[in-house]
């Protein structure tokens, strides 16, 4: 047995909060957690910044965070706080419960000093309970977070649990700090003494990983020497190192220490910036490109009339949204940086030279802004009609995008459509059939003098046209025609002319991209809100073995029974995922009453009974899961009006909550529990049957029938 393995602390996912209140609160300070890259602090600040959070998901009365020297081999106090006296003498190299926490690599809890080893060490520190967080950095043990309470038995095991992903989620800060510790010679440039390429890598894809888990930002910015063999030409028998490193000695003081800086080849350098969004990084790389050119390079032996300029291409997350894509952006807005004469950044916000020279309209740098941010879609296309109705000087601007066939366009935003709001949401154009069709089909633009004489048999939709003139603008990604852009109703009841064209068509080209990677990361986005919640989900079935695979088996059968009642097929999906996640809100139920083998009390009843309320309340955090709210919250309603939460009658209970309803209970039933064996489906399905126009809905309960014995045949 290891030294201390008793005291060894469990931490697998399984959280026991009170209330939705505590889980949402802690959720929130490991988000802020995730976000510590962005207050550009340095270490020391930054490490009073993870006691602070801690201080939200714990109280305690001290706190040591131990880091490793390895020159020493030992730990030291990197910060303590609450010992105004300091560190008595054998704290100051560490104590028996860092050499615990670092041999079993877990976190370990002492409740009370029992035994004379504990007590013996606790006579140096007045306290009764104390708790000790190992900081792995990879498979590696950089430091130890220790905090004391005077109380006994303080620390319970949902602290610990969340202290634990705490700082876990901190491994890339301590992973940074740690670098130039455990780095070695070969990892370096001799000339520079940055980093080398594979170090850059291995960053990137790091952060990414990162970025992409909590939604953040970075940039990457790729630095090269303007005409590089001729500037060595110019400066005799150097190497192209000792160039980058007069470059490196200008950039290396305008970085944090949370920026990664390395070689990356013979004549360039990247630049990795966490937390840094695209329009910060633009606005960098132009101060960095100035401050090189603006500056003298005597050390090199070179005259006074020699100049050093460089390039620089960057790129950025969530922008291009993979890393290949970021990589490519980046160095390809370095070629063109380079191809406009050097000493020029390019980004999508700085062009090069005459396109970072050319004013940009306050209207569409509003737009970029929104896009740069976060790719809201709603928020996007908002923008988009409301931009090109003032540049185009038509009333009416709409959005049409392709469907998943590529063969019918869908409405997704417009403006000008007044009082038809509803009609017009809902159009489906087949491309074949329709002009903007045709330009998507031809991916060039369509000016329709008079629509009514080149298209008779076109719907109105009741809308009246103060001008037959009308133009739709194709959007293209690569090869892919994504959507078209229309125009009409022109405010000076004129026609629109291919000097309209010259005017839109260069905007549209650039929002066909962003509104195409928008779309992609909108994907992106989604993945990540769904896995998070299914990861509450797995907790809360973890609390009780008998619940495991319970709502996939739900989700799949709600699918199949609204399917069988002929509903739309985005209901029946929002429905089945209605299902997956409909019991999220057992979270905050404690295991004691879900694993209960006996009926419960009225005090536990009342608890369980609020779960649909809890489940629909952190699902509003996860807008993009195109879940039906109102099938969660009321699945437990009854026809009869005796169910919960709102004692919902008949018709009055969404058709989604009548079939997890009864989906839920047939799950139920045919599956263990504690307080009962599995019925067989025909027992179950007699159930159903005696409790329709009382708990049931009758058309539900026979598609379910149907479904399953659909199933079995």
């Amino acid at each position: 047995m290891k030294r201390g393995e008793r005291f060894v602390v469990g931490v697998s996912p399984e959280l026991d909060p009170r209330s939705v209140e505590a889980v949402i609160h802690k959720l929130n300070v490991l988000l802020r957690a995730s976000m510590i890259y962005s207050l550009r602090l340095e270490f020391n600040s930054a490490l009073k910044v993870v006691i602070d959070l801690a201080r939200e998901l714990t109280s305690f009365d001290k706190a040591i965070f131990y880091l490793y020297d390895e020159e020493e081999k030992s730990y030291f106090p990197g910060l303590i706080d609450g010992f105004p006296e300091g560190l008595p003498t054998n704290f100051q190299r560490g104590n028996i419960f860092v050499d615990w926490t670092i041999e079993n690599r877990l976190p370990i809890r002492i409740e009370e000093p029992r035994t004379q080893e504990i007590r013996e060490t606790m006579e140096k520190i007045p306290y009764q309970s104390m708790v000790s967080i190992p900081i792995l950095v990879g498979s590696d043990i950089h430091g130890v977070l220790q905090l004391f309470s005077t109380d006994p038995h303080h620390f319970k095991d949902e602290d610990v649990r969340f202290l634990w992903i705490l700082i876990l989620q901190l491994e890339g800060l301590f992973h940074k700090i740690a670098m130039p510790v455990i780095g070695h010679a070969e990892d370096h440039d001799p000339f520079t003494g940055l980093p080398t390429k594979s170090r850059f890598e291995e960053e990137l894809n790091r952060e990414f990983l990162r970025s992409r888990r909590n939604t953040r930002p970075f940039s990457v910015f790729f630095i090269e020497i303007d005409n590089f063999h001729k500037v060595q030409d110019q400066v005799q028998s150097l190497k192209g190192g000792i160039l980058l490193r007069e470059v490196a000695e200008q950039v290396i003081p305008m970085i944090r220490k949370i920026d990664t800086f390395t070689r990356y080849s013979e004549s360039s350098l990247a630049l990795l910036l966490p937390e840094t969004d695209l329009r910060d990084a633009s606005l960098l790389s132009n101060r960095l490109r100035s401050r090189i050119a603006s500056s003298t390079h005597t050390a090199l032996g070179a005259g006074p009339d020699f100049k050093l300029t460089v390039s620089v291409g960057v790129s950025g997350f969530p922008q291009a949204v993979t890393i290949s894509d970021i990589l490519g952006e980046a160095l390809g807005n370095l070629k063109k940086a380079k191809d406009a004469g050097g000493n020029q950044a390019v980004s999508r916000y700085l062009g090069a030279h005459e396109m970072a020279d050319r004013p940009v309209s306050v209207d569409l740098q509003e737009l970029l802004d929104t896009i740069g941010t976060v790719f809201d879609m709603e928020n996007l296309l908002s923008h988009l009609v409301e931009f090109f109705s003032r540049l185009s000087g038509a009333d009416r601007v709409s959005i049409m995008v392709t469907d998943e066939s590529g063969e019918k366009l869908v409405f997704k935003h417009g403006v000008g459509f007044q009082g038809f709001e509803e009609e017009i949401r809902k159009t489906v154009l087949e491309v074949e059939d329709s002009i903007c069709g045709q330009a998507l089909k031809q991916k060039e633009p369509l000016l329709v003098d008079n629509v009514d004489v080149f298209m008779p048999t076109r719907a109105r939709h009741g809308l009246r046209y103060s001008s037959p003139s009308f133009l739709s603008i194709p959007l293209i990604y690569g090869e892919e025609g994504i959507g078209v852009i229309n125009f009409s109703n022109r405010r000076d009841d004129g026609s629109f002319s291919e000097k309209d064209l010259d005017v839109i068509l260069p905007h549209v080209q650039t929002i066909a991209r962003l509104l195409a990677e928008g779309k992609r990361f909108s994907t992106i986005q989604k993945d990540f809100l769904h896995d998070t919640a299914k990861t509450l989900l797995h907790i809360s079935e973890d609390k009780s073995p008998y619940l495991r695979g319970h709502s996939e088996r739900v989700s799949e059968s709600c699918y199949q029974v609204a399917q069988l009642l002929k509903l739309p097929e985005t209901e029946a999906r929002r429905i089945a995922n209605a299902g997956r996640f409909h019991d999220l809100g057992r979270i905050a139920v404690d295991e004691s009453i879900l694993g209960k083998e006996g009926p419960l009390d009225n005090n536990e009843t009342n608890i369980m009974r609020q779960h649909p309320m809890w489940s629909a309340r952190i699902l509003q955090s996860f807008p993009n899961l195109e879940v039906d709210m109102l099938a969660v919250r009321t699945h437990h309603e009854r026809v009869d009006g005796k169910g919960y939460p709102d004692g919902l009658m008949g018709e009055e209970i969404p058709m989604g909550g009548r079939i997890i309803a009864v989906v839920d209970a047939f799950d139920a039933m045919t599956h263990e529990r504690p307080y009962r064996a599995a019925m067989s489906q025909e027992e179950a399905f007699r159930v159903l049957d005696e409790r329709i126009k009382t708990q049931f809905d009758s058309r539900v309960v026979q598609a379910l029938k149907e479904g399953v014995n659909g199933r079995q045949n």
